[in-house]
């Protein structure tokens, strides 16, 4: 499945040569014409089979992306997968609403922006497709952790009747929106219990998804049950169960259970952290550095990195008062909220004045 690292490297320079980016150009200037609803008569001469040849090419560069970070070239993997989701995005997104065949491609391209990390444009352009069908709606609402949306989509289909089936396709298109349902469902259950073998099963379901689609020639499944994989791999990575609890020790279990149970039923749920978060918890959680500056980007996490490392602090020591310094009176109000939400349910008392606990 996988390609080696040097074939993949191979097939992306291959899709660089100049006639192949003059088509990705065309491409994104009939995109921008379809969406000013310019007349197709009005169009330059565009190759009259453009959609199709660019396409070809987005999955070219999705087989190398993701066969590269298969293979531990995440970095460069995340390049190609955000190439070919541009490509996607402009040849299909203006095109959701007359063929459904470009609604999938939009939805793998959403799954490809999530995927390397694009999550603004992986949500605006999943939004155009997430009710063209049920595989679709369960994958968005997973993706923006949206839990009041998500359980009602997957009852819709896994405690549904069995319904009859006039052609093999239409069995197939069943079976494998089952699968997809099924996966999305347990890495659902891993974000409250972290039981790890959860992910372990839902991982096992996708490939078999993978398998019944390259039986049944439905590649636009195989690519989402690739990529859904791929995804499920990485928030296994970053899951606060797998994250934390090396942090906090065995004394810490309690804690950690407590802590990442709770951050799961708030609005929204938080079930994982950036790698970003994880690499700063090096430096905010290690017991021997006497202190430290983390910085990251408006909004990367930050405060989370400080009330964990706030509660791996108390956790040491529940004597111990930890002091918060907000520059604005106004941000200390919305902190003590922030804190008060997470540190007071595990016992803890949260103030924005000098007696902060």
């Amino acid at each position: 499945m996988s390609l080696p690292i040097e074939n993949a490297r191979l097939l992306v320079q291959s899709m660089r040569s100049p006639v192949i980016q003059n088509l990705i150009a065309q491409s994104k200037a009939k995109q921008v014409l379809r969406e000013v609803r310019e007349i197709p008569a009005n169009f330059p001469n565009f190759d009259p089979e453009l959609d199709d040849r660019v396409t070809f090419v987005a999955y070219g560069l999705l087989a190398a992306g993701c066969s590269l970070i298969e293979r531990g070239q995440t970095s460069e993997g995340h390049a190609e997968l955000h190439a070919a989701a541009d490509i996607l995005e402009s040849a299909h997104r203006t095109e959701v609403a007359n063929h459904q065949t470009s609604a999938l491609h939009c939805l793998i391209g959403a799954m490809a922006f999530y995927a390397c990390g694009q999550y603004s444009r992986a949500f605006v352009l999943i939004g155009s497709v997430e009710e063209v069908t049920p595989s679709a709606g369960i994958v968005a609402s997973f993706l923006r952790k949206d839990r009041p949306r998500l359980i009602p989509k997957l009852n819709a289909v896994l405690l549904a009747a069995s319904p009859s089936f006039d052609e093999s396709s239409q069995f197939d298109d069943w079976a494998l929106t089952i699968c997809v349902a099924r996966s999305v469902a347990l890495a659902a259950e891993h974000a409250i219990s972290g039981e790890p073998e959860l992910l372990a099963n839902a991982d096992a379901v996708l490939g078999d998804a993978m398998t019944i689609s390259q039986e049944a020639s439905h590649p636009a499944f195989w690519w989402l049950a690739r990529l859904l994989r791929m995804m499920l791999k990485d928030y296994g990575n970053g899951s606060l169960w797998s994250v934390l609890p090396p942090f906090f020790g065995p004394d810490g279990t309690v804690h950690v259970d407590s802590y990442v149970k709770l951050l799961a039923f708030l609005k929204p749920p938080v079930i994982e952290l950036w790698q970003s978060q994880t690499a700063a918890l090096q430096l905010a959680l290690n017991p021997q550095n006497r202190g430290g500056v983390i910085n990251l980007r408006t909004s990367a996490g930050k405060t989370r990195v400080a009330e964990l490392a706030i509660l791996h602090t108390l956790r040491n020591d529940p004597t111990a008062k930890v002091l918060y310094l907000a520059p604005f009176r106004s941000l200390a109000f919305e902190l003590e909220r922030t804190f008060s939400n997470t540190l007071s349910p595990l016992g803890y008392s949260v103030s924005d004045r000098k007696s902060v606990v």
